[in-house]
């Protein structure tokens, strides 16, 4: 799909150039420990502090209450747009306070989970070598804009701060079950490693997407969701931008993804790859489906890939929706497209913070 756009995203080597320009050091923000909690009278906390090793554990105990997720309150199927509406490009924001980081700090991954057969061990489906990924343990931004999303059917995936209260995921996590039984919830936790994260976490007090083919059939290039987030942690988080891909970008090693893969991590601890390409995009009614071969396991559904552009922004490109057969050739693909940026943008204006 040819586009003509404002702004592209950064080469590696203008990324080094101009790092010194866009780089700074921030403050840690404060830990925020939000819980909802359940019960017929006003709670009362009472909290504790106690040394251990170089930290300090925090206990709070709350009689008479039960700590639950918030119920969602509405699920909105919207049509897809007629034609072109809205901007092609939209700007993400950076706290005050935040660090900036183009390059990520990252740990030495966890050894991958090998599956066994009758025939010898096999690996998860996705993974192209060489398997570049890592374990994200970097606090600044943008890489913390990302966190693990999990919902009431029982499902985890990935998701990624795009508003002051709104979080962009993959389509095919919607509670359908949940939500065919009248009751649902989903959860979203930014910066979120192993139990922890400064920002806490949000229940979705609304979603908004596209109409599907039907519940179970989603299609590749509209495979994403927009959640309302019941407290606005993009506010202290920051959020990314967003674009639609042009036809010059691929193959340029530009792209990074942020996402919760059960092979690295155990799905519980974010892993990193960047210098990832866009080889092909295709078509879908204003949405795009594009082909990479970066690699990807069950856990990075949902999760961005982004870049920092020319003017200093960093925006996301598509979501990860799965593995597919690309002219007989399997890679995995991401939904993207004007669609995706209109949604945003919608968003941002109906549920502003």
């Amino acid at each position: 799909m040819r586009y003509e756009l404002k702004h592209r995203p950064l080469t590696p080597e203008e990324l080094r150039d101009r790092a010194p320009e866009i780089e700074r050091e921030g403050r840690e923000p404060p830990a925020q420990l939000t819980s909802f909690v359940t019960g017929t009278e006003t709670p009362r906390p009472k909290v504790a502090v106690h040394r251990t090793g170089d930290g300090w554990l925090v206990d709070v105990e709350v009689n008479g209450a039960k700590v639950a997720h918030r119920a969602g309150r509405s699920e909105e199927t919207i049509p897809r747009p007629s034609h072109r509406r809205g901007p092609l490009q939209l700007d993400g924001f950076v706290p005050a306070h935040a660090a900036v980081r183009l390059t990520p700090e990252t740990a030495m991954p966890a050894p991958r989970k090998r599956l066994i057969g009758k025939k010898g061990e096999f690996t998860p489906l996705g993974v192209f070598p060489p398997d570049g990924r890592t374990l994200l343990t970097d606090k600044s931004y943008p890489w913390r804009c990302t966190g693990l999303v999990t919902t009431s059917d029982g499902e985890a995936g990935s998701g990624v701060l795009v508003g002051d209260r709104l979080v962009l995921t993959a389509h095919h996590l919607r509670p359908s079950v949940s939500i065919g039984n009248g009751s649902w919830w989903v959860s979203f936790a930014p910066e979120y490693d192993n139990g922890n994260g400064a920002f806490g976490a949000s229940d979705v007090s609304d979603l908004r997407h596209y109409d599907a083919e039907s519940d179970d059939d989603y299609r590749v290039g509209h495979d994403y969701m927009l959640c309302r987030l019941f407290e606005p942690i993009g506010v202290h988080c920051g959020y990314l931008g967003s674009t639609v891909f042009a036809d010059s970008w691929r193959g340029q090693q530009v792209w990074a993804n942020v996402g919760y893969p059960k092979d690295v991590g155990g799905g519980q601890r974010p892993a990193v790859q960047w210098g990832q390409s866009m080889e092909d995009d295709y078509e879908d009614d204003n949405g795009q489906i594009i082909e990479t071969e970066a690699s990807l396991n069950h856990g990075n559904s949902g999760g961005p890939f982004f870049s920092t552009f020319d003017d200093g922004n960093t925006r996301l490109c598509g979501v990860v929706s799965g593995e597919g057969s690309f002219d007989g050739d399997v890679d995995n693909a991401l939904a993207s497209g004007e669609d995706m940026v209109a949604l945003i943008d919608g968003g941002r204006a109906d549920w502003p913070a």
